[in-house]
């Protein structure tokens, strides 16, 4: 969402706030039937709008923080995917787990920037996509950039464990490469994926609760300030000044009606 989204939720509580410090210089004239709308009860609905803010604001920290330690762990994935595959070449694997290998390798590039034949120890044989194409086209339609998820990073990145672990001469003395070492690391990666999408979707949630809190039909904030504005002109009359003054005070609905429902 935009900053100018974030902004207009912040004026809309700050305009709330000067909606209930207007309505306390009307005293004990403004004594409408509703509860919604009383002093008593906008005074709580502007603490809960400052609430529902804040926790947009510490969700929006806690998915900064989780999304930061994910991609700093994943970042090195790739060169360390290529450093890897020579080391299963070193151990005179046959040509297929190099080929299977290095088409795992080759998820964590973006097809402009793929893995050569060379690197690849591939002589004379059809490339790695092609070779993967005959056991499973649909995996091998293309490397696109939707493969550089996260998600998919984890799935190429266990395939390739798997891979070293049906090699049984694959025993480097790089503690690094080793496979308990990279099964460690898978474990660690996954608990941080985890952790990006669980705070990404408590963000999503404390979004759509404050939403609904803001703009609901006839329970959010926006309905509620048509209400007072509307019981302060049926008191004090359309050209009076309390009403010019409370009309003034302006909302804006940030969120299209059909978003919160």
């Amino acid at each position: 969402m935009s900053n100018y989204y974030e902004t207009g939720h912040a004026k809309n509580v700050a305009n709330l706030l000067k909606l209930n410090q207007l309505i306390a210089t009307l005293g004990t004239t403004y004594n409408p039937s509703n509860p919604a709308i009383k002093a008593s009860a906008l005074a709580t609905l502007y603490t809960n709008a400052n609430t529902k803010l804040s926790d947009i604001n510490n969700n929006f920290t806690t998915w900064k923080n989780a999304t930061n330690s994910r991609e700093l762990a994943f970042e090195p994935l790739r060169k360390e995917a290529t450093q890897i595959l020579g080391a299963l070449q070193s151990t005179g694997a046959v040509q297929q787990t190099l080929d299977d290998f290095a088409f795992q390798v080759n998820k964590f590039r973006s097809s402009g920037s793929k893995l050569t034949k060379a690197d690849a120890g591939i002589v004379e044989t059809p490339s790695t996509e092609k070779t993967a194409d005959a056991s499973n086209p649909v995996e091998a339609k293309t490397i696109s950039t939707s493969q550089q998820s996260y998600d998919n990073q984890l799935q190429h990145f266990q395939k390739m464990i798997l891979i070293l672990q049906s090699v049984p001469a694959y025993n480097p003395n790089e503690n690094a490469f080793k496979v308990t070492t990279l099964q460690t690391k898978l474990t660690t990666l996954t608990s941080l994926n985890n952790a990006a999408n669980t705070s990404y979707a408590n963000l999503k949630n404390a979004r759509i609760q404050r939403n609904l809190f803001f703009y609901a039909k006839d329970t959010g904030v926006l309905d509620l300030v048509k209400q007072v504005k509307a019981y302060i002109k049926s008191v004090y009359g359309t050209t009076s000044q309390q009403y010019i003054a409370a009309n003034a005070i302006k909302f804006t609905r940030v969120i299209p009606k059909k978003s919160a429902q």
